[in-house]
């Protein structure tokens, strides 16, 4: 599951595709960096704590993980949010992988809350939070040292009823200011935008069919906000990184179209100057050499949309 963001700051890829095992939990992992807690944005819904929920969302992750342990699709279906199913699916047909089968072939675990500490509940009312520490175990080697961690569980309420959505680690490193702050029970820290719940329900993606080429897209998005579609499909929003995705539906044979949306950022870059870089590699055999079908590299003045063709063969 990359986790979504583990190929961060790598070199342009030529070779063989990189497709990280762990897309199927819809995990994350993070760095929790030092810095101000954020003020809501006037222009979305606050989250505020909610304690009150909490036993709701835990029974709802409970019974996701028990679908994802014992393989079982239709309690899978019963407790992932619907937007999540669509979009489990589609990365999975976008690597000419089978459904359900690669979802429960996945080898990452999803981990038990059992000994973990339960830190507090953010939520807008149709999107939730659920904050833990400790030291998660996703199911690695026996032996193997685990961390403290944050745990951060997210969920979509539908139709009244809480679903599971999406899990992240956010990983503390040696911060001792953390520590301390929830030795003291100051959990102040999770105003900060890594625990914050989605600000509305997400729109739900359309489905995609297998692919002719599996292809990943290749962004360098620093100082920019970067939105990519590929053939109508989106490909993800990329914001002051250099990242690497899945591109969901790949991409076809023939005639193929790229929408990129740019936006300069006010705080600048975190690493030299701001620049824009898009490049999409494709493979007919996910374990075959990919090739580079489509480079987008502006000069100084980066246009905010461009729409251009390419063609596989």
């Amino acid at each position: 599951m990359n986790l979504l963001l583990g190929n961060l700051i790598r070199p342009w890829y030529h070779g063989r595709m990189q497709f990280p095992r762990s897309l199927l939990l819809a995990t994350a992992a993070l760095f929790l960096l030092p810095r101000p807690a954020a003020a809501q944005s006037e222009n979305l819904p606050a989250a505020r704590p909610d304690n009150s929920i909490r036993v709701s969302l835990e029974s709802a992750y409970e019974a996701w993980r028990r679908a994802m342990d014992g393989g079982d699709l239709t309690l899978w279906e019963q407790t992932t949010a619907f937007s999540r199913q669509i979009e489990t699916r589609n990365r999975i047909v976008s690597q000419k992988l089978v459904f359900p089968q690669a979802l429960f072939d996945d080898p990452v675990s999803a981990p038990q809350l059992g000994g973990l500490i339960a830190l507090g509940v953010l939520s807008t009312g149709d999107t939730a939070t659920s904050t833990y520490f400790g030291k998660a175990n996703f199911g690695g080697e026996p032996g193997t040292a685990l961390s403290d961690n944050l745990l951060v569980l997210h969920f979509l309420r539908e139709e009244g009823k809480w679903k599971f959505d999406n899990l992240r680690i956010v990983k503390i490193g040696n911060d001792g200011e953390i520590l301390l702050q929830i030795r003291n029970s100051d959990f102040s820290f999770l105003r900060g935008e890594e625990f914050q719940p989605a600000p509305y329900l997400p729109p739900l993606p359309q489905p995609v069919e297998t692919p002719a080429y599996v292809a990943e897209a290749w962004i360098d998005a620093t100082g920019h906000e970067v939105k990519i579609h590929v053939n109508g499909h989106l490909t993800g929003t990329f914001k002051n990184v250099k990242a690497s995705e899945l591109v969901m539906g790949g991409v076809k044979r023939g005639s193929n179209q790229v929408r990129i949306e740019t936006k300069l950022l006010p705080e600048g870059a975190r690493e030299g100057a701001p620049r824009v870089e898009v490049a999409i590699y494709a493979a007919e055999d996910p374990a075959g050499q990919a090739q580079r079908v489509f480079h987008f590299k502006p000069g100084a003045v980066v246009p905010p949309l461009v729409t251009e063709g390419f063609v596989v063969e």
